[in-house]
């Protein structure tokens, strides 16, 4: 079993100096810093990051990321050469919390295109002197304003920021400790609530206010729960009842962010074929986390958790529907190493951070849920979680 530990070790006292509002300042500067270093060795001048405030825990949001300010609207951030940066928040309502974040940097606008355009003309600055970061965010409606001011783009802009981003600093790594701190607790305290006759909205609803009650700042929850689940979804009308496997991926959200652990809960005592099933995931998921390595394909992580299942007879389920992937990353400014799976063309990097599962259907106990968050290491995956997850029960 393989404890976590916090980013360099630190104590509780250094934790909270890492989550402080002063440490996301000097973090935020770091990381315009090295954004405008790679866009000058990139040959442009400046940098230019569009957001349309549609978040995610499978997303990004490189303003979010390169200011520590979380959009609600169209939201745009400009670093010119000199290192100075501005924030246009749209709508102008908004602007009160992006001065808590940013002081006299930020300004409300009516188009932050328009705003933009009058940025470049103080810089003496043309459109293509700029790296453009968020092509994939600017809808088909808004694209012709963008293409206006800063002509066509290729993405280039986009992959350099997900490279970037993909090593998570002191701060990032500290949020995402305590995300997956309230994980836990969270889930821990949800195995105190659930009861047959509860219904799965109700359960959702339990949790959600739990994480919150801890400090989650935003959550994802997936609970389902049946005698034999084909999948993890969202919430039905059904009733947790005796005899159940209840789902849960739970994913709170720490300064932006996300963290996610996946855990099983059998309501009653557990049959012999889910606690065999359980553990052969279990032994799958150590087998992924020991490939994920520097240097190392991310489809070797995938490989090596179908090896386990398939020495146990279950290689024909290790495909699509039975699962979707070994894993994937996670927000806020890169979700490199993407998703784990037998074709994914990535390399892992030391600093990937991302979350490990094994889930998947299998014909003697149903789909069954076991992942826990991790960063790549050289000696292999670390939990950012505790510990890993156990086959929960209740109610026996």
């Amino acid at each position: 079993m393989t404890a976590r530990g916090a980013p360099g070790d630190v104590g509780d006292l250094a934790m909270a100096s890492l989550t402080s509002s002063a440490a996301l300042v000097e973090a935020v500067a770091a990381r315009q810093r090295r954004l405008l270093d790679a866009a000058k060795a990139s040959g442009r001048a400046a940098v230019f990051i569009y957001s349309a405030a549609a978040h995610s825990l499978l997303a990004t949001d490189g303003v979010w990321w390169a200011s520590g300010f979380k959009p609600m609207g169209e939201c745009a951030l400009g670093i010119a050469p000199d290192g100075s940066f501005e924030l246009w928040v749209s709508p102008s309502g908004d602007l009160s919390r992006a001065e808590d974040a940013v002081g006299a940097r930020a300004a409300g606008v009516s188009d932050v295109f328009v705003a933009a355009a009058a940025w470049l003309a103080r810089c003496g600055l043309r459109g293509g002197e700029v790296l453009f970061c968020g092509t994939d965010k600017i809808s088909v409606r808004r694209y012709p304003s963008a293409a206006a001011v800063f002509g066509e783009h290729d993405g280039t802009g986009d992959r350099l920021l997900l490279e970037l981003a993909r090593r998570r600093d002191k701060v990032e790594l500290a949020h995402a400790l305590e995300a997956a701190r309230i994980a836990e607790l969270g889930f821990a305290r949800l195995l105190e609530e659930i009861r047959p006759g509860l219904g799965e909205f109700a359960v959702v609803a339990i949790l959600d206010g739990i994480l919150r009650e801890l400090g989650s700042q935003d959550n994802f929850v997936l609970i389902s729960a049946s005698q034999r689940n084909r999948s993890v979804h969202p919430p039905t009308e059904r009733t947790v009842e005796r005899g159940d496997v209840l789902l849960a991926e739970i994913s709170p959200s720490v300064g932006g962010m996300f963290t996610q652990i996946c855990r099983s809960v059998t309501i009653g005592r557990p049959g012999p074929s889910i606690a065999r099933d359980y553990e052969l995931l279990d032994a799958a998921f150590e087998a992924g986390r020991v490939a994920c390595v520097p240097g190392g394909p991310v489809r070797a992580a995938a490989l090596a958790m179908d090896a386990v299942l398939t020495g146990a007879g279950f290689g024909d389920y290790c495909r699509p529907p039975y699962m979707r992937a070994r894993g994937h990353g996670l927000g806020i400014g890169s979700v490199l190493p993407g998703d784990v799976t037998v074709s994914t063309p990535e390399i892992f990097a030391e600093g990937d951070y991302f979350v490990l599962h094994p889930n998947q259907y299998l014909p003697t106990s149903g789909y069954l849920l076991c992942g826990e968050p991790v960063v790549v290491e050289p000696g292999g995956a670390r939990l950012m979680s505790s510990r890993r997850g156990e086959l929960a029960s209740v109610g026996v």
